[in-house]
């Protein structure tokens, strides 16, 4: 079953939802739990396997300066695992940047995830958003 945090980040990602309604909810979360957050948003990139092409691209369209912090670390350290063990370490006050840039990102990755490998229907609850929330 999806939690909430599943929903949002995955309806973003399908375009159901926009930046700014996304941060709106992120926004009205306690610091610890903005964390979990960009934690668990941090494994949903890794799950959705993003080349280096559709890394690359995807952080040209992040919509901050290529200056901030978090897209900074995920230039830098091309293991992603270690860049996101650093970008975990940020102070509070980059958490809405580092939110953004990890949404950012996963959005084209799961893009491409669903338009190659998941094109044909797959079973990921995430991928068929329709489906689950036409159930519900």
């Amino acid at each position: 079953m999806l939690t909430v945090r599943d929903l949002m980040i995955n309806k973003f990602a399908q375009e159901k939802i926009n930046l700014e309604q996304i941060l709106d909810w992120f926004g009205n979360l306690e610091t610890q739990t903005q964390k979990k957050i960009i934690r668990w948003t941090g494994q949903c990139l890794i799950q959705s396997h993003p080349t280096e092409e559709t890394f690359n691209k995807a952080i040209q369209l992040i919509p901050l300066k290529p200056t901030a912090t978090a897209i900074v670390l995920l230039k830098t350290y091309k293991n992603l695992k270690v860049a996101l063990d650093k970008i975990e370490l940020l102070p509070d006050y980059e958490i809405k940047k580092t939110f953004i840039t990890l949404i950012s990102v996963f959005k084209i990755a799961d893009t491409e995830r669903r338009n190659t490998y998941c094109q044909n229907n797959c079973y990921h609850d995430w991928h068929n958003l329709d489906n689950l929330l036409n159930f519900s």
